[in-house]
């Protein structure tokens, strides 16, 4: 009997065994061991007076979540065109950046900074690099005209595919150029928008000609800077920031013109603003440009027996006109002389009865 009762109770615990077995509820040491029951979660629970540790092996939804973890991410940008630190002017920034391992699906956001500031922003998706693990993104900028310290950066941000990862390019400044009459090229035609942008008459062409030339001289006079029909690379940064431009004496005078003697410029203004500045030449020492505030009151096109050309008058003789010579300071007889390319432009623009304020 007690032989029987000893047989009796090792079935209970060898079934007992085999359900806890069954159920993945065993001893940490055999968790830990691996027992065919795939990843585990361990759980620590705190009760008073002792504390007891179990583990309990993963299934499931559980499982799955975790054997689809995110990728791991690494981000690189290569910026093409910069030298030394600094990019040309007027030209756009070319960038190639490379997200491995590749994951289809994902995108990287990218952020040109100036100064701080987000100047563009795109958020390319990353398209895979046949026969790699790497995938690849471009970006291409506006064209860079003003001043300041640029960057590019690059952030993939953390999702259920990829972990998260960023970079970005070290700091680079824009080179301006050092232009010259007789240079043809796209430089020279953002230059030629930058001078129109600031009120200065000249061409929307690739062209440094004489236009272009004449506007140059015209900033020069209007910032003190030596009087040459050269465009610096500090005229080039100094309109790229926005800056340069003549400041009316009379702003609110309406549509009208103002003669600078002091400066020998002629601005013609529209809505407050220097709409076309010009160089001009004004009266030589011995005979001097009146000033004051007068209305033109007569016309007369083509050139007249003197070498005027498409002439406005103001008061008795007194015009301003084209002529086949403006040097860099007062030459005239008194008008205000112009150059005969921009003369036309000029006589079509001024009304008879408009405003013309001369002084300096």
């Amino acid at each position: 009997m007690p032989e029987c009762a000893s047989v009796t109770f090792r079935r209970p615990i060898a079934l007992l065994v085999a359900v806890v077995a069954v159920l993945g509820i065993g001893t940490p040491a055999a968790i830990a061991a691996g027992d065919g029951q795939g990843p585990a979660v361990s759980t620590t629970t705190t009760a008073s007076p002792q504390t007891t540790t179990s583990t309990t092996p993963v299934s499931g939804p559980a499982l799955r979540a975790h054997a689809a973890r995110p990728r791991p991410a690494h981000l690189d940008l290569h910026v093409a065109g910069v030298r030394d630190g600094k990019r040309k002017a007027g030209q756009k920034v070319h960038v190639v950046g490379y997200l491995h391992p590749f994951v289809r699906g994902q995108h990287v956001r990218l952020r040109l900074v100036r100064s701080g500031h987000v100047v563009t922003k795109m958020n390319p998706y990353v398209k895979h690099v046949r026969g790699t693990l790497v995938g690849r993104f471009k970006f291409k900028s506006a064209d860079l005209i003003k001043p300041g310290h640029y960057r590019v950066t690059a952030l993939h941000p953390a999702n259920d595919e990829q972990a998260r990862a960023s970079a970005r390019s070290p700091k680079f400044k824009l080179r301006y150029p050092d232009l010259d009459p007789g240079d043809r090229n796209s430089t020279v035609k953002t230059f030629n928008h930058l001078l129109r942008r600031q009120g200065y008459y000249t061409t929307h062409s690739k062209h440094y000609g004489d236009k272009t030339g004449f506007a140059v001289m015209a900033f020069r006079k209007v910032n003190g800077m030596k009087r040459t029909f050269n465009a610096s690379p500090g005229i080039f940064r100094k309109l790229a920031d926005g800056r340069g431009e003549f400041h009316l004496k009379h702003p609110g005078a309406g549509k009208h013109v103002e003669v600078d003697i002091s400066r020998q410029v002629m601005v013609l203004a529209n809505h407050g603003k220097p709409q076309y500045t010009f160089h001009v030449a004004t009266g030589a020492p011995a005979t001097p440009t009146i000033r004051g505030r007068y209305q033109f009151y007569s016309r007369q096109p083509g050139f007249n027996s003197e070498g005027m050309y498409y002439s406005v008058y103001w008061h008795g003789g007194y015009a301003i006109h084209g002529y086949h010579s403006v040097p860099p300071y007062p030459a005239s007889h008194g008008c205000v002389r112009n150059p005969i390319p921009e003369s036309i432009f000029i006589y079509n623009w001024v009304k008879l009865g408009m405003s013309i304020y001369v002084y300096g």
